[in-house]
């Protein structure tokens, strides 16, 4: 059953683009290009590759306002550590991982707003204590 890219998923694109951008020499452009790719036959969207290079920009632009220097490396860790484990709410996630156990009925009208909203919630949630830190031997 075709679905469309519910926000997690986008949002974890997006994250994982604006890392290999700043620690692999990887464009986000060049990594939009692969990760889409890789998921077009997954999900029936359209111009998501565009939206995951917009939203990846913004991701990149609020990592290097809020952290100085190599802290982002370890910025962007836990946000991706948070998007797989956690809800934008707060609430873990139970349930299975893969795109058959997440599907998406409806196109998502704001992804790229959406993520960068929730990337600062993932973001000022670990701060207070609301999610908590991914574990030294994490890895996505």
């Amino acid at each position: 059953m075709a679905s469309y890219m519910p926000q997690d998923v986008f949002n974890m694109c997006a994250v994982t683009a604006a890392q290999y951008s700043t620690s692999e020499g990887t464009t986000i452009e060049e990594f939009a290009k692969r990760i889409s790719d890789k998921y077009r036959h997954h999900y029936i969207d359209d111009g998501y590759e565009e939206d995951i290079v917009l939203a990846a920009r913004n991701v990149v632009k609020f990592l290097e306002s809020s952290f100085p220097g190599t802290k982002a490396a370890a910025a962007v860790r836990q946000i991706q550590y948070c998007i797989r484990k956690f809800h934008p709410t707060g609430k873990k996630k139970f349930f299975p991982q893969g795109t058959i156990f997440n599907q998406q009925k409806v196109p998502l009208p704001n992804r790229v707003s959406q993520c960068a909203t929730d990337v600062a919630v993932f973001h000022l949630g670990t701060l207070s204590g609301t999610f908590p830190l991914a574990p030294q031997d994490w890895s996505l």
